[in-house]
This record gives structure tokens, sequence and C-alpha cells, in this order.
């Protein structure tokens, strides 16, 4: 496996479950059996992994969004692919997003990051609104906020709990939201 892309593995894994601050050169470098300057070759600042990091979970998750959607041009079917990679990585995978945790740390975090961040979130913010908007939704870009929210909540309420109720509870809204006619 190239370098680079283990690197970025293990650090997103380390980052989406513990954040952008307590990820170091060194840990990752143990892990891979390496020094940690062979780090710095691939990304000479952490900042410069940050941004490669937030930049490729924004395209693997586009990808899925696009896979998983393929079949269907469906607004419904559409929003509950969305919902469903969210699901996914919270109930399979046992991670948070990785967005949602480094917004968690955006005041501490190198502002090219946080620029990042705010990338992924207002794409998706955007993908759903197009989604209300296709369903006659009256405020489209409110409701695509509210239920962006909602999901990122959730998911934060659930990894600190002991189940998936409150994950499983914001599903419930959003499917009830998707069948009241607007």
């Amino acid at each position: 496996m190239n370098s680079a892309l283990k690197i970025l593995d293990i650090a997103e894994r380390r980052m989406r479950q513990a954040g952008y601050n307590t990820v170091s050169y060194r840990d990752i470098a143990a892990e891979m059996g390496l020094k940690s300057a062979s780090l710095h070759y691939h990304f000479p600042k952490k900042e410069d992994l940050g941004v490669a990091l937030v930049r490729r979970y924004a395209e693997k998750f586009r990808d899925q969004l696009t896979a998983s959607t393929c079949d269907t041009d469906l607004p419904h079917e559409l929003i509950k692919a969305f919902v469903n990679i969210y699901a996914n990585a919270l109930k399979k995978q046992k991670l948070l997003c990785l967005c949602l945790v480094l917004a968690a740390e955006a005041d501490g975090l190198p502002s090219p990051v946080t620029e990042e961040v705010k990338k992924f979130f207002s794409e998706n913010i955007s993908w759903l609104a197009e989604r209300f908007e296709t369903l006659n939704f009256e405020r489209p870009a409110d409701d695509a906020n509210t239920m962006f929210a909602l999901l990122q909540g959730a998911m934060v309420i659930s990894a600190t709990s002991d189940g998936y109720d409150a994950f499983d509870a914001a599903v419930r809204s959003i499917q009830e939201k998707m069948a009241t006619p607007q």
C-alpha cells in the first residue's frame, strides 16, 4: 500500500476517534513502524495532513453518495442514501463524521483545515437543499441545515450513550418530515 494512503488511513481513523489535536506524527509513525520524519516527506506539516484528510474524506463521501444513488433520481431515495452513509459510519464502523470531530475543535485548528471542513458542510447542506427544493419544501435551505445538524448531533449523542436511540430518533424525524406534504 502507498505510504501516503496508509498515513491518511491511520490519521483519519485516529482523528475520527479522538480529534485532530490528539493525533501526532509520532503515533502514526509508530503504528506504521517508521520514524516520524518519514511522514513529513508526504505531509510536511500537520496542517497539510489535515487538509489532505478532509479533502479525501469529502471525495470518499461524494463517491459513496454517487454509488448509492446511481439507480434512482427520486429525492426521497437520495436523501435516504445520504442518511445511510451516516448510519453506516456510526453503527458499522463505530466512527463519527471526520468533519464533525474537526468542527468541534475549529478554534484550535489551522485555518486551511477549518476551511475544508466548512466546504464539506456547505456541499452537503447544498446537496440536501437541492433535494428538498425538488420536493417543493417551503424552506429548503433551512430544512437542509436542520437535517444536517440533526444527523451530526445525533451521531455525537449516540456515540456517547449506550446505543443508537438518539440517532434512530433523528432518522425517524427525518422520515416523518419527508412523508409530510410541504
